[in-house]
């Protein structure tokens, strides 16, 4: 008896607390992404539970969050209105054609009978759909933006379809029941009766556009460092700025147009060849390195490298060149291990920087910028207070306001964001919520569902 024979063993997990608590596919999961089964490896519940919420809790989330809106807005993925992927907007394409990249590592891996890369391939793209695709798609399911046309909508519903159907088949041989499930939802009029029926999937190379993700790469790595720097700044997200600085090596492509300005909250992004007037950089000696290259000659560096335009020096090392001092009357050729460069902000900046990326924030803020502040902090705690009362994403209310007054276009806003029918000037029935949005504004909203 299987059962028996784990509990006699002392230390070893007993697979079938696994199976009856976390389920076959999670222990079949964990298994695929630990490294190659030949090699001893550590585990725990713990382990497991890492592992299940990395990546199967993520699509399963991801898979709740288009069967709710699917449902709410009757889409219908045969629906000839659906426009054709090359007619999609840029972050459909771009997802599609990770999707595809991703087939054709799977399909690659598990020919060679390397579940490991074919189970990181699967990872990977989930964390992409869940963490940018989805989170920058919301609007587009939600469709409480009145500027973006049904089009746009239909492209993100049959997108995140397309893709939720195509992982279903790449997991089928790791998880085959978590597969299953999920194939039998996303697709009514099935050319199988299971996942495990279906032919399986080739990949699309006419959707594959690596200059596209190679330029939402570029996005993610200075919206990362802009966040950085907000961080460090102690400014909020949800705080509007007017303006980033953006310095790429030259050669990079650049990010598609709106994103950073969106996931970063600023008005503008200005791309420069040159941070000069925001930053200053300063070169210092890596004595670890240069002590044994340079013997005594080393205490002569520091006063050498002040002579130095530090900017153009970064610059040069940063595109793995080396740059020149002269000590003693002999040039010496030092590279980027030698030197540690250094960057400092100017009053009203923050920055952040990754090797040759560097991303600047003008973090002074005028009445307007702390406006805007204000109303994203209402629209957030608004929606926390949807939440505790319990409602559904669907279920309209009426809000009455007091402490803030808002004009037309601000109650227009929170409005489309709350779904709201009405926004008036409060007080209304009963007791209010009380809302912190600013260091200077208490506001308070009474929240009424709409029949």
């Amino acid at each position: 008896d299987g059962r028996k024979m784990s509990k006699s063993l002392g230390n070893v997990i007993d697979p079938w607390q696994i199976l009856d608590t976390r389920g076959a596919d999670a222990l079949r999961w964990w298994m695929f992404v630990q490294g190659s089964p030949w090699t001893p490896t550590r585990t725990s519940m713990q382990v497991i539970d890492l592992t299940t919420r990395d990546t199967l809790v993520k699509l399963w989330n991801t898979y709740s969050f288009f069967m709710t809106f699917a449902s709410i807005n009757g889409f219908d993925p045969a629906s000839p209105e659906v426009p054709g992927r090359a007619e999609r907007p840029e972050l459909d394409r771009w997802v599609l054609s990770r999707l595809e990249r991703a087939t054709q590592a799977v399909s690659a891996s598990l020919d060679g009978y390397e579940p490991l890369p074919a189970a990181a391939a699967i990872s990977s793209l989930i964390d992409d759909v869940s963490n940018w695709y989805v989170r920058r798609s919301r609007r587009r399911f939600w469709r409480t933006d009145p500027n973006l046309p049904a089009s746009d909508s239909l492209a993100a519903h049959a997108t995140l379809h397309e893709v939720l159907v195509r992982v279903t088949l790449l997991m089928a041989p790791l998880c085959p029941f978590l597969a299953d499930y999920l194939y039998s939802g996303l697709v009514d009029a099935a050319p199988a009766d299971s996942v495990h029926l279906c032919d399986w999937p080739p990949a699309d190379d006419a959707s594959i556009d690596v200059a596209l993700e190679d330029r939402m790469a570029v996005a993610r790595e200075v919206v990362s460092l802009g966040r950085a720097a907000r961080a460090e700044a102690g400014i909020k997200v949800r705080q509007p700025l007017r303006r980033a600085l953006v310095f790429l090596p030259a050669g990079t492509a650049l990010p598609p147009a709106g994103v950073v300005e969106d996931e970063l909250n600023v008005d503008r992004v200005e791309y420069s060849a040159a941070m000069s007037d925001v930053l200053t950089y300063e070169l210092h000696p890596n004595f670890r390195s240069v002590g044994p290259k340079l013997g005594e000659r080393a205490g002569l560096l520091r006063d050498a490298l002040s002579s130095l335009d530090a900017a153009e020096a970064a610059r040069t090392l940063e595109a793995g060149g080396t740059v020149s001092v002269v000590l003693d009357g002999e040039r010496v050729e030092l590279d980027s291990g030698d030197l540690e460069l250094r960057v400092r902000a100017e009053e009203g900046f923050a920055v952040s920087r990754a090797g040759a990326v560097v991303v600047a924030l003008d973090v002074e803020l005028d009445d307007e910028l702390r406006r805007r502040g204000a109303m994203r902090e209402l629209v957030r705690q608004v929606q926390e207070l949807r939440k505790d009362r319990g409602l559904e994403v669907t279920d309209h209310v009426e809000l009455w306001v007091s402490g803030i007054e808002l004009d037309d276009a601000e109650r227009g806003l929170l409005a489309r964001e709350v779904l709201a029918d009405a926004v008036r000037p409060g007080p209304g029935d009963g007791d209010g919520a009380a809302m912190e949005v600013a260091d200077d504004i208490l506001a308070t909203v009474w929240l009424s569902v709409v029949s």
